[in-house]
């Protein structure tokens, strides 16, 4: 996914492998079924008590919500509210990466895997409209629509049929969604077999929208005030400041919410944040899946009590913080420049910076990606923390005094300061002289995706289980500026990408994106500097809560037990 505004964490950009808790790694698995008969979602097994009805659930946010709008949410702090307001075609089963059916009923995959037939069920928006195969192919144009500038327009673009002559204004419609059977049915053919398709579709971005909502409403007031399907709708808010959720009474899965009510409310401070959850005011402590959870202030008072360590989760996410360096704009244009900057970083400290909640990374896939991961990479992509060495490559560059450059970061954790002054002061080291500039979650990601910030601090949170996720979404050209937003560009590298986003799982594509990392390294477009863990705080009378490695947290299943 794309970011995420978690209070001690790095700005993410979205998504997540394997629980300390319970001593198990997530089990990744490939959709690969040709039909899917009719399924029901259910909840998650409970731990055997009966699951109670009503009550209001409290929790502090970091931060505002970005995006409220499916097109544009594309950080885990938007996910948390889309994902209750938005239901897609396909969701996650539980905790694992199964795909199953949500808003449609079954599905069926043509032999050759190029047409997937959705058969829809019998669900409603908030304001009684029904859902049809125009609540999908309505937001499939509004992803694709350049207004939009929605970070989903590439995971269909050009993969679905007609996508391309849409989003570049050669077609009014996109000849590769059909609705058939009176609405009832929707039909999507491919340009080609796409072996990630499913997880694509479990996207928040191709949630259903109701059509004549669409229409009535610009764009800025949608992304303010959703209409959608999920188990909660939004009964009010105060801008920045409190967000109400309120259970659906009409929602398609009988049984659920639990819920009556979810109270978001801003809080900035850490210690209030602590505060409130040992009075047991708020539910959860550091939720919110994607980011680094409890904040640095509140981990080790939570992880050296007796009674609140044993309310934490623990699980090291599918996920890589980095520093970005612009591969086309500045003095990083210059790959010896963006090699010197590799060899002038401590991975080790900014790794302790974090309190020990991460390990050091070397190379942009994460070690709990199930494919992908290199156990030794080659030497012209290994770096190690070499201050001379990197002094050494900027003279070469034509730097022998260094220059004067900006990182930026987010402004809402003390975490993403304090990594990003311990990169200024390892630059400093070497001659370069890096001022850091601050800025809320919502500017930083906007000026971020126009692909002009020389450096920044971020990181991504997997959208699926699969090495693509990476590396097409975030170093293909085709991505620039809005995900690749490094500006990276490489023809071998593209033609490797779109060669393995075409082929079947297995030893051969994961080579390909072995040798597209391999080349992404050694030129050096980021410097991944750790692979965070999440960590949670959960009330002991908060049931039903788990962790998904796709998504966030499952409020819709979370019940309060008598206390």
């Amino acid at each position: 996914m794309h970011e995420d505004e978690q209070k001690d964490a790095p700005a993410w950009r979205r998504r997540f492998g394997c629980t300390a808790r319970h001593g198990a790694c997530w089990l990744h698995t490939q959709p690969s079924a040709t039909s899917q008969a009719p399924t029901t979602p259910t909840a998650p097994a409970t731990t055997g008590a009966q699951p109670v009805y009503g009550g209001t659930l409290n929790l502090d946010l970091a931060g505002a919500f970005p995006h409220l709008d499916p097109v544009k949410a594309y950080d885990t702090t938007s996910y948390e509210a889309v994902l209750q307001f938005y239901n897609q075609l396909v969701t996650y089963q539980g905790a694992s990466n199964t795909i199953i059916p949500s808003l449609a009923s079954r599905y069926t995959i043509s032999p050759n895997g190029k047409v997937y037939t959705f058969y829809l069920r019998n669900a409603t928006f908030w304001n009684g409209h029904p859902v049809t195969a125009q609540s999908f192919i309505t937001e499939f144009e509004r992803v694709l629509n350049p207004a939009n500038s929605s970070g989903g327009q590439g995971f269909i673009d050009p993969i679905i049929a007609g996508s391309n002559a849409y989003y570049s204004g050669h077609a009014k419609t996109i000849s590769g969604l059909k609705s058939l059977n009176g609405g009832k049915t929707l039909q999507i053919t491919l340009m080609q077999r796409d072996p990630v398709f499913l997880y694509v579709l479990a996207m928040p971005f191709f949630s259903a929208v109701d059509p004549s909502y669409i229409a009535a409403h610009s764009e800025s007031y949608i992304d303010h005030n959703p209409m959608g399907t999920g188990p909660f709708y939004l009964a009010s808010y105060q801008p920045n400041q409190q967000w109400v959720f309120k259970k659906n009474p009409h929602y398609f899965q009988k049984g659920i919410p639990y819920l009556n009510e979810i109270v978001f409310t801003n809080n900035s401070s850490p210690s209030a944040e602590l505060l409130h959850y040992k009075q047991g005011l708020t539910g959860l402590l550091g939720y919110n899946i994607g980011g680094n959870g409890i904040p640095s202030q509140d981990y080790l008072p939570i992880m050296m009590s007796p009674t609140y360590s044993k309310q934490v989760y623990k699980v090291v996410q599918v996920a890589t913080q980095y520093i970005g360096l612009n591969s086309k704009y500045g003095p990083t244009a210059n790959v010896k420049v963006r090699r010197a900057l590799e060899y002038a970083i401590n991975k080790n400290y900014l790794v302790k910076v974090l309190g020990g909640r991460a390990l050091p990374a070397n190379q942009i896939i994460p070690p709990s990606m199930p494919s992908g991961y290199e156990a030794k990479l080659p030497a012209n992509a290994t770096y190690s923390y070499n201050p001379a060495l990197a002094k050494k490559l900027l003279a070469q560059a034509g730097y022998p005094h260094g220059f004067t450059t900006t990182i930026y970061c987010d402004n809402s954790n003390p975490d993403d300061l304090r990594i990003t002054e311990a990169v200024q002061s390892m630059l400093k080291a070497v001659g370069v002289t890096a001022n850091v500039n601050q800025s809320s979650w919502g500017t930083f990601l906007t000026n971020n995706e126009t692909g002009k910030q020389p450096m920044f601090n971020l990181a991504w949170v997997e959208d699926f289980p699969d090495p693509s996720d990476f590396l097409n979404t975030l170093f293909n050209s085709n991505q620039r500026p809005v995900n690749n937003s490094t500006m990276y560009s490489n023809p071998t590298v593209d033609k490797l990408l779109n060669t393995a986003a075409n082929m079947p799982a297995g030893t051969a594509r994961d080579n390909l994106y072995k040798q597209a990392q391999n080349i992404i390294m050694s030129q050096a477009a980021w410097i991944p500097y750790a692979y965070p863990v999440f960590t949670a705080a959960v009330q002991p009378w908060l049931k039903g809560y788990y962790l998904n490695p796709n998504q966030v947290d499952p409020l819709q299943y979370v019940w309060i037990a008598k206390h």
